[in-house]
């Protein structure tokens, strides 16, 4: 650096140097959504909890409000794909089964609610609801524009799911199911998987071709 340069940097001017706010900024130590050092002690401190519904619940209107948003403002297109799903799901329930199956609950399958939880699940249905028509747009926009393919799949069968049901395992007809097996054909499966390596059954001969010599 020349005595010019250094006298210019000394009297303040922006050549050479250091300047205030310049540089690398500095990592945060820790991600917006970690919880403080002191909120985490203060949780691991409390019992745990009998139950964890009532907990969750205080949350639901913030749950709401945070998958709407993201459905409707969200960069990722997978991220807008589970919200919309997600709403959808509170707002109408799962998708029944078209094929396969039985959509019906069993009793021991559903849990008693009280009834402030009841009330709950009717308040976040109906706020869930409200952006069902949102949702099926949103979905049927990224199935048609969608960025990657992924996404556009992913669409294509939350709009199949939300519209036809979801497709359950398929299942042997009931006349095939149902039929005992004979002794013979008994015999001959347990054969057939026994009959490994070189136990195994070896294959009929082949047709020998005519090689008479005339």
């Amino acid at each position: 650096m020349t005595e010019t340069a250094a006298k210019m940097a000394r009297d303040g001017s922006r050549r050479g140097g250091s300047r205030p706010g310049a540089g690398r900024k500095k990592k945060q130590l820790s991600a917006p959504t970690s919880l403080s050092e002191l909120e985490l002690k203060a949780l691991l401190a409390e019992p745990a909890p009998e139950e964890i519904d009532g907990i969750a619940q205080r949350h639901a209107d913030l749950a709401i409000e945070t998958l709407s948003r993201l459905m409707i403002y969200g960069a990722s297109e997978s991220a807008k794909i589970t919200a919309a799903k997600e709403i959808l799901d509170r707002g109408y329930g799962k998708p029944a089964v078209e094929i396969g199956g039985d959509a019906a609950m069993l009793p021991f399958m559903m849990a008693p609610q009280s009834p402030a939880a009841l009330s709950k699940t009717d308040d976040v249905r109906s706020q869930a609801r409200k952006y069902a028509a949102v949702a099926v747009a949103t979905l049927r926009k990224i199935a048609q524009d969608g960025q990657s393919e992924t996404a556009r799949a992913g669409a294509s069968k939350a709009l199949l799911d939300r519209g036809l049901g979801t497709v359950g395992k398929a299942r042997m007809p009931d006349e095939q199911r149902d039929r005992p097996l004979g002794k013979k054909e008994e015999a001959a499966r347990a054969a057939e998987a026994a009959a490994t390596g070189r136990f195994a059954t070896p294959p009929p001969p082949r047709a020998l071709a005519d090689t008479t010599l005339q």
